[in-house]
């Protein structure tokens, strides 16, 4: 999970070149901040806690005027204050609220690698009772699909590069799925 967070702070990019919906209204600042907050917001409740305040604070109250991509970032940190609960029933009940945010969200916006992938390394790390394998399954498909098309503008090639080199230690792919990322990765050396 650090590496995936790793790449998701290489990402930035100037906000005035972003056409992609996901990113519409987002305030580049905020945006840089939380991409650069959140590695640390995987290995600390308190990181995780902070990140939800800021969040909380800088943006509406009505969560439906968040630009896409932070309700993203919102959705995480919900699931990973879950993981770092030390008791059970919050671990769950607050995965479940993460899982819940993210619903729908990648589906409203197919052309974003960053929001499919906050998505993918989230639930790609869930322990099996949370039945989301098939979701998994699909969004790496999916994934593995939208890196290859280089068409999302918030995605630069070192995004790119650690994208995939994630997928192939941490996210599971089929054979024919490591072949791809692998041929794709050789070809940009």
């Amino acid at each position: 999970m650090r590496a995936i967070l790793r790449l998701l702070v290489c990402a930035l990019l100037p906000v005035a070149a972003w056409g992609a919906d996901a990113y519409q209204g987002v305030d580049s600042n905020l945006l840089a901040q939380v991409r650069a907050d959140f590695e640390a917001a995987t290995e600390s409740g308190a990181a995780t806690a902070a990140l939800i305040g800021l969040l909380d604070q800088r943006l509406p109250c009505d969560g439906a005027e968040w630009p896409p991509v932070l309700l993203a970032y919102r959705a995480a940190l919900e699931g990973l204050t879950g993981r770092h609960s030390h008791r059970p029933w919050q671990k769950y009940s607050r995965t479940r609220a993460g899982l819940a945010r993210f619903e729908g969200l990648a589906e409203a916006h197919p052309e974003s690698t960053e929001i499919l992938l906050l998505r993918f390394s989230f639930c790609s790390q869930l322990p099996d009772f949370f039945d989301m394998q098939a979701q998994v399954e699909r969004d790496r498909r999916v994934l593995i699909r939208l890196l290859a098309a280089r068409q999302d503008p918030m995605v630069d090639d070192s995004f790119r590069r650690d994208s995939m080199r994630w997928i192939l230690k941490n996210g599971k792919p089929t054979p024919s799925e490591r072949q791809q990322l692998e041929t794709m990765l050789a070809g940009e050396k």
